[in-house]
């Protein structure tokens, strides 16, 4: 196979060795998962082996786990009769975490020359079921039995489970207090019955009067801070005491990301009205950020910086002004050379503008960004209001925008008759009004494994914002996650559309590690292929007005590594981006099928997924004719 010349003079790179390279990296994570126990010197006792025998609730891997056995078998010592058999005791009470009340656990030490086994015997006996009573509630109609015993997750008669119980205590004594009871107080006991078979829960309350708010003292802060705090209380004087909401305040208040310390508490005494503190400590006022990283894809390798300076409340307390410098260096795959780029941002925001939770921001930047088909720099400036709508769910964001692009280093397959269709045979200057409506009810934001979202953007680009195009574009998406036991199903669907004008700098392209995985980075996009005056074939993308892109996919997990969830996914996608939006065909659209893996890291999740593409690759009318697998290489979920 050979060589192509590298991003550095006078050294060659050749891909597929990377992509094998990186393929057998991942490979190596898994290899890692278990460690190799110590070598032993001949004559030594050690510890070859824990064994269990009579075990049928749990299996041996869980009931090795956290055993002082396992650390001495990695250090390669001999077992201690001391260790045993508080090993013993540790087993004994797991079993009985677990409701196994009258389980015998005994231990013995085998040895054969050198080497030493442990083994744990063990009569489990009968699992205690679960029996709840509950005593002290007030006669009041807005807190019943019921609702205390729903906060805790094991049924009348289901096999009893401590850890479930301990967990759940706090809930059950939340229950109470939401309730308006903020002084209750919850003695819970568990007594087994070893006759009967039953873990007797009980769960005795002293509640204390029925409370509401009083006045609220803020302390930390004064002026427009302590307005925002006020703000964003979750309840008011008079109102029933809740627990839900002192909690919902302290995460509202955490949201302005000016504090870090945040304590929403009642003030002491035993009073049927509750007066609040809230008191806060401000964070570090500027930060600064420093990265990199390296992209990889098939037709571009890219070497990344980002240099960063925040600062919070200048030159307003509830103003943060951010600098963002992102160069990078990208080596084109197809010949073209190498290419610098560079956004370069300026943002300055404003907490609470005319309304609680309300976001006004003025952004100005710089963009120089290479692509195959031409290069386009030039400055762009925004503005922009995001407010809730009844809910943090429900957000709606207008803006207005400007920039002024110029297209240089047009690629030579990009003919004048073709670079004047798609606009960069002149600047561009294009303004408009942006409105975005997002309903999003996932149950995280990051790894979603329950919940829908929805957006919808609408962009109306006039004369009468200062440009020269007159279009309008919308781009409608959705996606939905739904459980089953350890596996999540996610799918997504998003369409785009231009009517009238098509700025060249914002037409639609897929294909990649977050749309259509069969291709690579803006493959799968209306484009040119030809050879070049050297005489290599080459495929140039320069994207169009219309857009689908579809995905359903499985995730789940496989193991973990270092404390690392490793996780899979295999996938359909499906996708088409054309010329026009009247081109669009759900009967013509790309599909491609893979699989992929998941590292769950500190920074997120490190991705690598496998495409094969099902159709369309005969013909040279096709995207990336004569290509059928693309590997990428990311952070973070697809979607």
């Amino acid at each position: 196979m050979g060589a192509e010349s590298g991003p550095f003079p006078g050294s060659h790179f050749a891909y597929p060795m990377l992509v094998r390279a990186l393929s057998v990296f991942l490979l190596l994570l898994l290899s890692v998962a278990c460690s190799r126990n110590k070598p032993h010197k001949p004559g030594d006792e050690w510890l070859k082996k824990i064994d269990f025998e009579g075990n049928k609730a749990f299996n041996d891997k869980k009931l090795r786990t956290g055993l002082q056995m396992r650390r001495v078998q990695k250090a390669g010592r001999a077992p201690d009769l001391y260790q045993v058999e508080l090993d013993r005791d540790r087993l004994k009470g797991q079993y009985a975490r677990a409701g196994f009340f009258e389980a015998d656990i005994q231990s013995r030490i085998d040895r054969t020359d050198d080497a030493a086994t442990v083994t744990y015997s063990i009569v489990e006996g009968e699992r205690s079921r679960t029996h709840v009573a509950i005593t002290g509630l007030p006669d009041d109609p807005d807190l019943t039995p019921k609702m205390v015993r729903n906060k805790l997750p094991i049924p009348e008669g289901a096999p009893f489970n401590y850890e479930v119980y301990d967990l759940a205590k706090p809930l059950i004594l939340g229950a109470v207090q939401d309730a308006g009871y903020a002084h209750a107080k919850l003695d819970a006991k568990v007594n087994g019955d070893i006759a009967t078979h039953t873990a007797n829960v009980t769960l005795a309350f002293t509640p204390g009067p029925k409370c509401k708010f009083g006045t609220v003292s803020v302390q930390g802060v004064d002026g427009a801070l302590k307005d925002a705090i006020l703000g964003r209380l979750a309840f008011a004087a008079g109102e029933t005491y809740s627990m839900a909401a002192v909690a919902a305040t302290q995460r509202a208040i955490y949201g302005l990301q000016r504090f870090s310390t945040v304590q929403v508490q009642p003030e002491p005494g035993e009073n049927a009205v509750v007066n609040m503190k809230v008191a806060v400590s401000k964070a570090a006022a500027q930060q600064v950020t420093l990265g990199g990283g390296f992209g990889l894809e098939p037709t571009v390798l890219e070497v990344r910086g980002r240099a960063g300076y925040e600062i919070v409340g200048w030159p307003h307390p509830l103003e943060t002004l951010t600098i963002d410098l992102r160069p990078a260096y990208a080596y084109l795959r197809d010949g073209s050379g190498y290419q610098p780029r560079m956004r370069a941002v300026a943002r300055l925001e404003h907490q609470d503008l005319f309304r609680p939770y309300a976001v006004g921001s003025i952004e100005a930047g710089f963009d120089y960004l290479s692509y195959e088909a031409f290069t386009q720099l030039g400055p762009r400036a925004q503005l922009g209001y995001e407010l809730q709508l009844w809910t943090p769910k429900l957000k709606l964001r207008a803006g207005y925008l400007i920039r002024r692009y110029t297209f240089r280093a047009a690629n030579e397959l990009i003919d004048d008759e073709l670079q004047m269709r798609i606009g960069i045979d002149h600047p561009e200057l294009d303004g408009g009004f942006t409105q975005s409506l997002i309903a999003d009810f996932r149950d995280h934001p990051v790894n979603p494994r329950l919940g829908v979202y929805g957006e919808l953007k609408v962009t109306e680009g006039t004369q009468f914002a200062g440009g020269n195009y007159e279009y309008q574009q919308v781009v409608p998406e959705l996606r939905g996650y739904v459980p089953a036991g350890p596996v999540v199903f996610a799918a997504r669907a998003r369409f785009g559309a231009f009517f009238g004008d098509v700025p060249p700098s914002q037409r639609f392209f897929s294909g990649g590690s977050t749309s259509q995985r069969g291709f690579s980075e803006r493959r799968l996009s209306p484009s040119v292929s030809g050879t070049l005056m050297d005489g290599r074939e080459v495929t140039v993308p320069y994207g169009g007005a219309g857009l689908i892109d579809t995905s359903v996919e499985s995730r789940f997990p496989i193991m973990t590594i270092r404390k690392m969830p490793l996780g899979g996914v295999v996938f359909l996608d499906g996708g088409d981006v054309t010329e026009e939006v009247g081109d669009l065909t759900l009967s013509n659209l790309a599909y491609s099928v893979g699989a992929g893996l998941r590292l769950k890291t500190i920074v997120g999740p490190i991705r690598a997924d496998l495409g094969y593409r099902l159709n369309r690759v005969g013909t040279a009318d096709d995207p990336a004719p004569g290509t059928k697998f693309a590997f990428h290489l990311s952070l973070g979920e697809a979607f």
